[in-house]
C-alpha cells in the first residue's frame, strides 16, 4: 500500500509514525502547504518520502498512490479532495468539517460516485458514530452534541471575541456557543469536525444540535453525544487527552484515522 500524508501538523505527523511501522504499507509521501515542515519531517521516518504541495507534483504521483489522506484544513480538503477524487482515488478526510459546505459536500460525494474513488471519513474524537448510523436506518427524534474543553482549545478564536468572550478570564463552565452545527463549525472550525460527522450520520447539519462548554478547570476535550429516535436512546461520552502541540485537537482522532487506515488495508471488518 502506497500512501500520501497532506498535513504535516500533530495529526500528520502522528500518523505518519505509525504508518512507518505498518507491515501494509510499502511506502509513504508526506506533503505540506510549509514545504520546509514537510521535508523536515520525512526525515524522521524510515519509508517516507517528500513531494512537493503543488497540484503539478501530486497529480504526477496519483497514479502510484492507494489512499490520500487529509489532515491539513477544511480549505486543504476544498482544493485537493475534489481534485484528487477527480483521478478516481481514494481520500480519507481529517477535516470533516469542511463537508458543512453543501456545494462542496455534494461535488466530492459526486465525484466519489462518478469516477469510483472511496472517500473515507473516520469517527474522529467521538465514540457512538456506528450506533448512530445504525440507529439512521428508521426515525431519529435529536442528536445533540456536548463538547466541553479547556481555555487553550478556544483561544485567539475571532468570533469568541466578536462576542466579547474572554476564555483566559472565565472563573467557571461557560456555555459559549449553542445552536446548530452548521453555524458551530463555522464559528469554531478547529474544534468541532466531529458534529459534522455525526450530522452527516444523523439529522443533518441544521438539526444536529451543538453545545460547547469552555472549562477554566477542564485539562481534556470531553464529548457527550445523545441520540433520542424509535430505536430508543444512546448516550455515549468520550473523555480524550488533547494533543499537547495542538490542544484542540484530540489524541484520538488521530487514532481513529490510523483504525482506518488499519481497516482499509486489511480483508477483515469488525463493526462495520
Amino acid at each position: 500500500m502506497r500512501l500520501l500524508i497532506i498535513g504535516c501538523g500533530a495529526i500528520g505527523q502522528n500518523l505518519a509514525k505509525v504508518i512507518d511501522t505498518m507491515d501494509e504499507v510499502e511506502l509513504f509521501y508526506m506533503t505540506d502547504k510549509n514545504e520546509a515542515r514537510a521535508q523536515q519531517c520525512v526525515k524522521e521516518y524510515r519509508k517516507a518520502k517528500f513531494i512537493s504541495n503543488t497540484d503539478e507534483s501530486i497529480r504526477a504521483h496519483l497514479k502510484h498512490l492507494d489512499l490520500v489522506v487529509e489532515a491539513a484544513s477544511q480549505d486543504a480538503v476544498a482544493h485537493y479532495v475534489p481534485f484528487i477524487l477527480g483521478f478516481g482515488k481514494d481520500v480519507l478526510v481529517m477535516s470533516v468539517g469542511a463537508f458543512s459546505d453543501d456545494v462542496l459536500r455534494e461535488k466530492c460525494f459526486n465525484l466519489a460516485k462518478k469516477k469510483g474513488g472511496r472517500l473515507y471519513v473516520p469517527s474522529g474524537a467521538v465514540c457512538g458514530t456506528d450506533a448512530l448510523h445504525a440507529a439512521s436506518m428508521d426515525k431519529i427524534d435529536s442528536v445533540e452534541l456536548i463538547s466541553t474543553k479547556g481555555p487553550k482549545s478556544f483561544k485567539d478564536n475571532p468570533w469568541l471575541k466578536q462576542q466579547g468572550i474572554d476564555v483566559d478570564h472565565l472563573k467557571e463552565r461557560t456555555i459559549i456557543y449553542q445552536g446548530p452545527a452548521r453555524e458551530a463549525i463555522v464559528h469554531f472550525p478547529k474544534n468541532v469536525n466531529v458534529s459534522a460527522t455525526i450530522s452527516l450520520l444523523g439529522l443533518g447539519l441544521d438539526k444536529t444540535m451543538v453545545k460547547l462548554i469552555c472549562d477554566p478547570m477542564c485539562d481534556c476535550n470531553t464529548h457527550q453525544l445523545v441520540v433520542k429516535g424509535v430505536f430508543g436512546e444512546i448516550t455515549a461520552e468520550t473523555e480524550n487527552v488533547p494533543f499537547p502541540s495542538n490542544p484542540a485537537t484530540s489524541y484520538l482522532a488521530a487514532l481513529s484515522a490510523i483504525a482506518a487506515i488499519k481497516r482499509i488495508a486489511g480483508n477483515v471488518w469488525i463493526g462495520i
